[in-house]
């Protein structure tokens, strides 16, 4: 059984008045939620109050989901726009420290490395990535971190596949220029 033929079933379960079916249905996606909310707002006890209302506003308007894309493509949208809230609201917070006369320091850890304990080249590349303006670190964390196909991608991001690749190959020659700027890659430019 595939995971879309698995979702409609549960989706008719919950449909039917099934309490438990939509735990069944969300549970095997709340860890990649995490990890992106997390990629976002740069803290755990954030990431988890954020999965958990994505969670929460999935259930209360599950009876009006379409099934046009998966489950897990409609939850990690929600994700996605709950963490911006979140980083506007900080944002605002700041500024109105800032006007204050009081410092408020924000937390920039990486996402993902505290918890993956990553290697030293791994965490320098996802420094870089970090760097990188936020359409072209969506995509690659899309694509290579959540395992998401360029349809899926292009589907969350309101935009074509064709898009989706360009700004995925324009991503990977930014971060190799990157990493020859630091003479950290084999090669060098003009060898």
């Amino acid at each position: 059984m595939t995971l879309r033929e698995k979702e409609k079933i549960l989706l008719q379960k919950i449909k039917a008045g099934d309490k438990y079916a939509y735990m069944e249905l969300v549970t095997p996606f709340r860890e990649r939620l995490f990890r992106k909310a997390k990629s976002m707002v740069k803290d755990d006890d954030d990431a988890d109050d954020i999965v958990q209302d994505a969670m929460i506003a999935g259930y209360k308007s599950i009876v009006n989901f379409r099934a046009e894309a998966g489950v897990y493509t409609w939850l990690y949208r929600i994700v996605i726009n709950k963490s911006k809230d979140l980083l506007t609201k900080r944002k605002r917070m700041v500024e109105k420290s800032i006007d204050d006369n009081e410092q408020q320091f924000v937390d920039d850890r990486l996402g993902f490395e505290k918890k993956l304990e990553l290697s030293d080249e791994s965490s320098y590349l996802i420094k870089k990535i970090n760097q990188l303006e936020n359409i072209y670190k969506e995509v690659i964390e899309l694509r290579y971190f959540e395992e998401m196909s360029y349809s899926d991608i292009a589907e969350l991001l309101e935009c074509n596949v064709g898009t989706v690749k360009s700004r995925l190959f324009k991503a990977k020659e930014i971060l190799k220029h990157m990493i020859l700027q630091d003479e950290r890659g084999e090669v060098k430019i003009g060898t």
